[in-house]
């Protein structure tokens, strides 16, 4: 098992990133599902790596928390995270 989590980050220049990793289970599967921003007014742009984490760039230097929900795969547990910058 590899546990999925998300964070947060700004780089050199100053763009914040949203970093996602779903997990994988003891069988392979992924633990959470992922990230929809859909509804998102922000603009942002979304980067799916081979490991299945996506690294999402939003345009808007003024975000100061992100509140992400995630919902595990099998159980539709909903697990709250808040990320303050």
């Amino acid at each position: 098992m590899i546990p999925g989590f998300v964070t947060a980050y700004k780089d050199n220049k100053n763009y914040i990133h949203l970093y996602f990793y779903p997990g994988l289970d003891d069988l392979g599967r992924p633990i959470y599902r992922d990230i929809d921003l859909k509804n998102l007014k922000v603009k942002y742009e979304r980067k799916k790596n081979s490991d299945n984490s996506v690294d999402f760039k939003f345009f808007n230097n003024n975000i100061i928390r992100l509140n992400c929900k995630l919902l595990v795969n099998l159980t539709e547990e909903e697990i709250f995270e808040t990320i303050d910058l």
